[in-house]
């Protein structure tokens, strides 16, 4: 269910929204997106990359062209355990929601709430690799739960946004790092997104720190992202800027070789090749930035962020989202979101009906109909099916087709015959009765069997007769009035 109304969520937000952002597989949109990750860099919505090593919490972007703001989303950073910068938390108000993500975490409007969560415009779903948030504004946020970041957000707010993603203007540089006759390092910049808390004993970066060249560090970093799994990125985007953020990382790392000081930054450039339309190849190995998967899960760098799963076998065909890297069923399979047993064949995928699961080739029946379950979904087909006619009140009559009318009448009706050989024949006598001309009444039931040789006659007083003998039922004779036919009296009373 939850899966079902996700999808619908996603349905109805990608007609909702303008056009820029929709059909994002089949076309570039990185001009669209900022975002950061690794040793504390970021990319603005106009392509600038730079270095910002703040640890405080800042604006990460906001909507800031009225008093009143449509959105905004700030981020702090902490250093993690191996020393290396990692996202600690994410702050993101949308017209009356507030959400916080950490690690594994969402909480919506101060209550820890589990995902896929979806309320009026909002949608939060979570994998084993991302957090993302939809919000039908026009803003779309991606988390990989560790150092990366990336928001994309609709045209409509082009030229009025600020924060650390800059003012996405379309022109890099001015009015973040040049204003007027003014110009700024990118620690100044980012000390001036600072959000200012009461006892928040943060401190500013050092102003006047300037970055190493790292040049001892260029042919390596050039050589890992333009090897041959990035051949479709390159035209894509501005290579000699990860070339510049992955020697910073080296420098970094002081030697040590570490997954985080190369693998970040070649991480983000597959990302972004994804995000601008391009496949980048698994360019990942067993002994560099491996990346694991649960159960019988498979990694890959550029995949379709739309499974299919045994309750939604298409999903994939009708997504427009962006490839993205992350943890995916191996070819020929699908996951398994009804017994969650990982990722398994279509053919061992069971059914689901009225929140109770069936197994494959598992058959229900009703009184009509008989359904197997086949590769996920019920195979059904037509069983004989027995049909009811009633008279009610004298006058109000139901056929075998659930057509109802009402029908005054004063003679012997037939109610229904045998349409072959004319062998049976079921009549009613109606008849006026009570206190009014218009009401009738059921007064007598015919049944004509064994091709009109046997008669039997029910009349409204209960009394029974078989070829004008009155008989006790249940009369068991050639044919049988018993049970079965009794039935039939009671119900036509």
């Amino acid at each position: 269910m939850g899966l079902r109304a996700a999808s619908l969520f996603m349905l109805w937000l990608a007609l909702s929204n303008t056009s820029e952002i929709k059909k994002g597989r089949t076309r570039n949109h990185g001009h669209y997106v900022c975002s950061t990750w690794g040793n504390n860099h970021f990319k603005t919505f106009d392509g600038d990359i730079y270095q910002f090593p703040g640890m405080c919490e800042y604006n990460f972007v906001s909507d800031c062209q009225d008093s009143y703001r449509e959105f905004s989303v700030h981020i702090q950073r902490a250093l993690n355990s191996n020393n290396h910068p990692e996202i600690q938390y994410i702050l993101i108000t949308v017209t009356d929601f507030t959400v916080y993500l950490k690690p594994k975490l969402a909480v919506v409007d101060g209550r820890i709430v589990k995902t896929p969560y979806y309320s009026s415009g909002l949608l939060i779903e979570s994998s084993d690799i991302y957090t993302k948030v939809y919000a039908k504004l026009g803003l779309i946020l991606i988390w990989n739960q560790e150092d990366a970041l990336m928001v994309e957000l609709d045209s409509k707010f082009g030229n009025r946004t600020c924060g650390l993603c800059g003012d996405y203007n379309g022109i890099p540089i001015y009015n973040e790092f040049i204003s007027g006759v003014a110009s700024y390092n990118s620690i100044t910049y980012g000390n001036l997104q600072k959000i200012s808390k009461p006892n928040d004993e943060c401190e500013d970066p050092d102003e006047t720190r300037a970055l190493p060249s790292c040049n001892e560090h260029r042919e390596q970093c050039e050589k890992l992202l333009t090897s041959s799994a990035f051949a479709d990125c390159h035209s894509r985007l501005n290579l000699e800027m990860y070339i510049q953020a992955c020697m910073q990382d080296k420098c970094a790392c002081k030697g040590n070789e570490d997954s985080f000081c190369l693998c970040s930054t070649i991480s983000e450039y597959s990302r972004q090749c994804s995000h601008a339309g391009g496949r980048p190849g698994e360019w990942r190995t067993e002994n560099f930035c491996y990346k694991t998967c649960p159960g019988n899960m498979v990694y890959r760098e550029s995949s379709s962020p739309c499974m299919d799963t045994c309750s939604h076998l298409e999903v994939s065909s009708l997504c427009e989202e962006h490839y993205m890297d992350g943890c995916f069923c191996p070819e020929g399979t699908v996951y398994d979101d009804i017994t969650e047993n990982g990722c398994i064949p279509v053919s061992q995928c069971s059914c689901r009906l009225h929140g109770k699961g069936y197994s494959p080739g598992e058959t229900i029946t009703n009184e009509c109909e008989e359904c197997t379950c086949d590769s996920g979904r019920w195979t059904c087909k037509d069983l004989p099916c027995p049909g009811t006619c009633s008279v009610e009140g004298g006058s109000h009559i139901k056929t075998f087709d659930g057509k109802k009318y009402t029908f005054h009448g004063d003679c012997y009706y037939v109610l229904a015959k045998s349409a072959v050989n004319n062998t049976h024949a079921l009549l009613a006598e109606l008849a006026p009765c009570g206190s009014s001309d218009g009401q009738t009444c059921l007064k007598t039931v015919v049944l004509l069997v064994d091709d009109k040789k046997n008669v039997v006659v029910f009349r409204s007083d209960g009394s029974v007769s078989l070829n004008e003998m009155t008989v006790n039922v249940p009369h068991v004779s050639e044919p049988k009035v018993g049970d079965e036919h009794m039935e039939f009296v009671q119900m036509l009373k």
